[in-house]
């Protein structure tokens, strides 16, 4: 069981902020949306002007730089599940001083293995700073999550241009069969 989250294959989890917009049948049901909305309260689900995001604390960002020196220290990795709660690839106009930050914090963290999920794949290479065109640090793993056929040709396609150490997938919600045949052969 993970130290610092309820989530099995992650060591941490890190919200820069909270709040998205919905892209595709995967997020008819979202528990980031259903936790911030409905039991929080937060006008954070949708898209700008009407929706907001909501941006964490200076003493929250600290966390990562302290799991860093922790993981350092024992000479380990350690995974961070980066945005349940968001994603990181959002297009909401207030989002992109954050999200340079967050990559700036990737980069100063190089013993924690960041792992970002999007259900936008197409947009990562366009939010991401431009050294990272020709390679992505080390400790950057990329995620798409494929919950039916067509989002799974799509988005896979997509994420195999990226040129992330570590490429994955989630297929949850799964709500249609897919089959990864074309892509594992």
């Amino acid at each position: 069981m993970a130290e610092n989250s309820g989530i099995q294959w992650t060591d941490s989890t890190f919200n820069p902020w909270w709040g998205c917009t919905k892209v595709s049948p995967g997020c008819a049901n979202c528990y980031a949306e259903t936790l911030a909305v409905t039991r929080r309260k937060l006008p954070v689900w949708g898209p700008a002007p009407r929706f907001g995001r909501k941006f964490m604390s200076e003493g929250h960002w600290k966390g990562p730089e302290k799991w860093n020196r922790a993981a350092a220290a024992a000479g380990v990795r350690h995974r961070v599940f980066c945005a349940s709660m968001a994603d990181v690839f959002d297009e909401h106009p207030d989002v992109g001083p954050h999200r340079a930050r967050l990559f700036d914090l990737i980069e100063r963290t190089p013993h924690l293995d960041w792992q970002l999920l999007t259900k936008r794949p197409e947009r990562v290479m366009e939010a991401v700073p431009p050294d990272w065109h020709g390679g992505f640090p080390g400790n950057v793993w990329i995620g798409t999550s494929v919950e039916d056929q067509e989002r799974a040709d799509v988005r896979i396609a997509v994420l195999l241009e990226i040129p992330a150490a570590v490429r994955f997938l989630s297929c949850e919600p799964l709500i249609g069969p897919v089959d990864l045949g074309d892509w594992t052969r």
